[in-house]
């Protein structure tokens, strides 16, 4: 039998409101966490988890700050960077929708598929209201934790989660730091702290783990 057997991905938005939630419901699961549940940037993920997982649970949510920017992008022409709009805006450029929960429950659906492709039937979903669930308190200011996907930590309601393989957390600190004005990143990886320094010089960018 695969060590694999039983177990559960739930792949999720970045948003820091989710972290309480997601740790509540599905403590056990390994989480795959970046901007929209943005599958057509997470596919090397995805690679390691094909065939080896028995569920896979889509969790996006209300409010959606990368949905902001798709929004913002294709009806107010407002641009982000090249990799963001390759990544996750072209997803949406022929697609009709009139407001932001509209085009939420169009990326749910979008991923939805996406991820079928990759999981076949193994895949459901829910969109997560966040009117509807319990969010920390937090007085802390907002800062971005980049990780390997794995079970998930016990985080602060601050603290934005990109959770994904190296090459595939870039379009989501994109949005984090250009969108989201995020100024402190934090991870465990002294080489990604290296990486992240490069691309955003004026971000302040330290090791840790929790």
């Amino acid at each position: 039998m695969s060590v694999y057997s039983g177990m559960k991905l739930v792949v999720s938005c970045m948003d820091r409101r989710l972290n309480s939630y997601l740790k509540k419901k599905y403590p056990d699961a390994i989480v795959i966490r970046n901007a929209g549940a943005n599958v057509n940037s997470l596919l090397i993920t995805f690679e390691k988890y094909k065939d080896r997982v028995d569920g896979v649970i889509l969790l996006p949510h209300t409010d959606c700050g990368a949905m902001k920017v798709v929004y913002s992008s294709l009806k107010e022409g407002k641009k982000i960077t090249s990799l963001v709009e390759e990544k996750l805006v072209s997803q949406f450029s022929s697609k009709k929708f009139s407001s932001l929960s509209e085009l939420e429950r169009l990326n749910m659906e979008i991923q939805k598929e996406n991820l079928k492709r990759i999981f076949g039937d193994k895949v459901r979903t829910e969109l997560i209201d966040v009117n509807k669930i319990e969010i920390p308190l937090s007085n802390e200011p907002y800062m971005a934790y980049v990780s390997k996907p794995s079970q998930l930590a016990e985080l602060s309601s601050n603290i934005y989660h990109i959770s994904a393989e190296d090459k595939e957390i870039w379009d989501s600190l994109d949005i984090a730091v250009y969108a989201m004005k995020i100024n402190k990143i934090i991870t465990p990886d002294e080489k990604t702290v290296e990486k992240i320094k490069a691309a955003y010089p004026s971000v302040i960018v330290s090791t840790t783990s929790f």
